[in-house]
Order: C-alpha cells, then structure tokens, then sequence
C-alpha cells in the first residue's frame, strides 16, 4: 500500500519537477565568431579612369573581423565586433609600428526592452533599410559603414516602426589647438564635412507586409548638415519616400520613389527626387532575368537656378546600383544626376554557384552643355559579370570582371584629358566566415 501511495505522490509531483527544470533552462547565451575577407584586385581604370600611358594597379585589400554576441534571453544582448582593414604589405614582415590603422571598433551596440513590444539599440550600428538604398551597410566596402546612433523599435504581425537618432563630432585635424579647445568642452563644439557625412540624423522607418509575397515601406529622415569653417548655421535636407517589392509565381516586381527638401550643405534650396522601378521574371529553376529603371535628378550643367536638384544618396550602398566599377555616387557624385536603365541575368550552375551577368546604359538627369543634346548626355556603359560559389558552409567565393566605356561628357564632367577608350577591372574574394565558439549558461 505504501509503494501505491508513494508512487501516486511521485507522479503527482512529476509535472513541479519538469517545470523547475524547464524554469533551470541556461537564459545566458554566448556566441564568438569571425571573418577573413581578402579580395585580389587589378584595377585598369576602376573608380578613376586611367589615362593613356597610365599603368593598372594590382593589390590584396583584406578585412579582418572577430564578432562577440551576448544575450541574456530576450532582455538584453551586447554585441561588439572588431576590425582590422589593410592592404596586403602594408605592415613590414618585421613590424615594430602598426602601419595599417591598428583595430577599430565597427560595431558596439546594446539592444534591450523598453516596454512591451518597444525596444531599443544604443550605440556603433549598421543601418539598413529596404535594399540599401537610402540606407546600407557598404559591405563590399573592406571596412563597411556603422553610425553611432540610437535606434528605437515596435513590431506586430505585419507592421514594424523603426527610429533612428545620431549627433556627431569631429576636429578639424584632430588638434584641439584648432578648434579653440578640447571636444568635450562646449566652447570646443566643432563640425566640418569629410570626417562625418552628417551632424545630426532623425529618421522613421515603417514597414507593413500587405500579403506574404508583398511588402511596402515608408521612410522619412532628417539630415542635419553643417560647417563650422564656413558658418554656424544647420542646414536641414529632408527625404521622404517609399519602397515597394511584391512576387506572384515567376514573376517579381518593385518600385521606389524618394523627394528631397529642405536645404543643402551649402545652404541652397534642395528639390530632388530619386524614381526606381524593376521588373523580374524566373523563366526556369535555373534562370532569371530582371529590367530595371534608376532615375537620380540632377541640375542642368548652364543651370543659374538658384536651387540644387541633384538628388543625394547619402548613405546608400551606392556599389549595388550604379555599376560595380564605382564612378557614380561612389568616387564621383554627378551633379548633373543619372538616369540607369539596366538587364540583370542570373544563372544557377550548380546547386554551389551562380553567374550573375549586369548591363548598364548611363545618362545624365540633367542637360549637359553642348551642340547635340542627345549626345552630350551620354555618359557611358557598362558591363559586370560576377561568379559565386559557396565552397563549404563557412567559406564562400566570388570572382568578378567590369568592363566600362567613358563618353566624352563623362570624361568633361570630370575633367579627365587624355582617357582611354575603355576601363576594366578584375577581382577576386575570399570570404570566410565562421561560429568560433558557441555556450549556453
């Protein structure tokens, strides 16, 4: 009788047991990871075109990086990721003084609840929005583009709220001596363009999915511009736009458009706009195509107007738009703007790789001083060819070969003499990507 008795209290007791183990579930987790990405590039005319008797560059840049992600369950994760960007030989084989830059920090941020459904990220973060275009990571650049910000979000089902809020600092040379005292004294406050992009930044970012395969977004943003060498006014430029992808069976399509208001960084009246459209289409399992529009205002090159309407991607991953060679928005932005209609292939050719292949037909947005009209808008064009192969889960390859081919009025625009009649480039990466270390405690 005892044993029964004893037996019907165990089971009894079994469901407490299960849910003090349950409740014993490690809510710290851990996890340590890293990246090595070294690209070979020969560079014959890639963000500047060469002239006649000028010779290709050939070099190794590489980016180093160790990730540390802490979480403890859903209340609070610390994330830091380290960075060494460097050019192969740029550090003596024997080096007594650390020639490439030393390790920086590309991310540092905390995210944590704030109530309910709000919660917040503190610190050095990428910002990334739609697919980059206003907002983007640079990852093709070694070093990639972080800003110091806070950001606040909400989300349901459907509709997600994001905030952005940043203020910046700089030197001039880095001498307090100039700028009559040190930075963190507020007689020593100072701001000028090229170590910073921006002052200070206000943006929402709403995004609501109207159906599984459709998806709409709204941004509006804030950019708080300033010289302090010149005067000690901001000048506010205001974007305001959306961004819209759908998919039904094969076929996907797209279309974005953004207004720019406000005032320059000079102070000038700002009325641009940006129109993207797109259209693709999955002719077989293995074969796709996409037809693709990008319209960036611009001002006329004779232009007395008193007002800028060359629009301003400013922190856009520009390298995925305008051509993989990077003389738009990149190395140079066009104040005359840009108009980019472009044919995308892609081809899976193996269930491991892929060759994508880009053509780019280039004109200016605004009129560029000339006899022919038609002809003097004429920029260039340009082809990209890309092969990836994914090597093993954490090593991966890419390979690439641009091709592109300056007008005369590109070469004017830039006041380039003596250019040669094509420019190309050719590069190879590594990149590889591994979880190092994972716990759970």
């Amino acid at each position: 009788m005892k044993k029964v008795i004893l037996s019907a209290l165990f089971l009894a007791a079994l469901p407490s047991v299960v849910q003090a183990q349950e409740e014993e579930t490690p809510e710290n987790t851990f996890t340590l990871s890293a990246q090595l990405r070294p690209r070979f590039e020969y560079r014959n005319g890639a963000y500047v075109p060469l002239q006649e008797g000028e010779k290709p560059a050939i070099l190794v840049n590489n980016r180093t990086r160790i990730n540390f992600d802490y979480r403890h369950g859903d209340q609070l994760q610390l994330f830091l990721s380290f960075q060494n960007v460097n050019i192969w030989g740029q550090a003596p084989q024997v080096q007594l003084n650390d020639r490439t830059g030393g390790l920086s920090i590309f991310e540092a941020y905390a995210a944590l609840p704030i109530y309910k459904d709000i919660n917040a990220k503190i610190g050095r973060q990428m910002i990334v929005l739609d697919e980059d275009r206003i907002f983007g990571s640079l990852d093709w650049h070694p070093a990639g583009r972080a800003h110091d910000a806070i950001n606040i979000n909400w989300k349901n089902d459907k509709l997600s709220l994001r905030s952005f809020f940043a203020f910046n600092q700089n030197y001039l040379d880095g001498k307090a001596s100039n700028v009559k005292g040190n930075v963190n004294n507020p007689k020593g406050q100072f701001f000028a363009p090229g170590g910073q992009p921006y002052q200070h930044l206000e943006a929402v970012h709403a995004h609501y999915n109207i159906t599984p395969t459709q998806g709409v977004s709204v941004l509006v943003a804030n950019l708080g511009q300033r010289n302090d060498l010149v005067d000690d006014n901001d000048y506010n430029m205001q974007t305001i736009g959306f961004h819209y992808r759908g998919k039904s069976d094969a076929l996907r399509y797209g279309a974005e458009g953004y207004l720019q208001t406000g005032k320059n960084a000079a102070g000038k009246d700002k009325e641009a706009f940006l129109l993207a459209a797109l259209v693709g289409y999955q002719f077989t399992p293995a074969f796709s195509a996409t037809l693709g529009l990008d319209y960036l205002s611009g001002n006329d090159t004779n232009s007395s107007s008193n007002k800028d309407k060359a629009f301003n991607p400013f922190s856009g991953t520009n390298h995925k738009f305008y051509g993989f060679m990077d003389h738009f928005y990149v190395s140079y932005s066009p104040s005359v703007g840009l108009l980019n209609p472009y044919l995308n292939l892609n081809l899976k050719t193996s269930d491991k790789g892929s060759l994508s292949a880009t053509g780019h037909y280039f004109r200016s947005a605004g009129k560029i001083l000339g006899s022919e009209d038609n002809k003097t808008r004429h920029l260039g064009v340009e082809g990209d060819l890309v092969y990836t192969h994914k090597i093993q889960q954490y090593v991966s390859l890419q390979a690439g070969y641009s091709l592109f081919i300056p007008s005369d009025s590109y070469k004017s625009l830039r006041s380039l003499r003596n250019v040669r009649k094509q420019q190309d480039w050719l590069w190879c990466s590594l990149n590889i990507n591994p979880k190092l270390f994972s716990a759970k405690f």
